[in-house]
């Protein structure tokens, strides 16, 4: 994010970290639980980022990386600076809710407030900038500031 204000701003550059306060239970397993969701966490592709209803030019994002573990996340673009951070989830809300706490990037020190949806090997994370609203859907519509980023599982 700090390579670009888009991925910063994403989760994408949102997706680094100061944990928070939510807390984990502490189990080893990966059972789904509101603060934790197994299908979540992983290695995820960047495949497209769209903010305001525009797609944004991927060409700087080009194999971006996603990774999240039980309490952090971190972005690896193929070129520039990693953007880490903390997030904290909901995945009995419905849609799922996301709290990225961004440690390093343009957001650094901020929170970016999403949602997301994991459908097979896709993820797809909406949020808006730090201080903005949660957003309600998973579209990027003309005239809001929301962000939304389409990955893939990378195996």
């Amino acid at each position: 994010m700090r390579f670009i204000p888009v991925l910063a701003a994403i989760c994408l550059a949102s997706m680094g970290c100061q944990f928070g306060e939510a807390e984990f239970d502490g189990g080893d397993d990966l059972t789904p639980s509101p603060d934790r969701d197994a299908a979540l966490m992983g290695r995820w592709l960047l495949l497209q980022i769209n903010r305001g209803g525009k797609d944004i030019n991927l060409d700087h994002l080009e194999g971006a990386v996603r990774e999240i573990g039980e309490r952090t996340y971190s972005i690896t673009p193929m070129q520039g600076l990693t953007i880490t951070g903390g997030y904290a989830i909901d995945s009995e809300a419905r849609p799922r809710t996301i709290d990225q706490f961004v440690d390093t990037g343009r957001f650094k020190g901020g929170t970016l407030k999403g949602i997301y949806r994991v459908e097979g090997d896709r993820l797809t994370i909406s949020f808006g900038s730090p201080g903005a609203e949660r957003p309600e859907v998973l579209e990027s519509r003309p005239g809001t500031q929301y962000t939304v980023a389409i990955h893939k599982r990378v195996e």
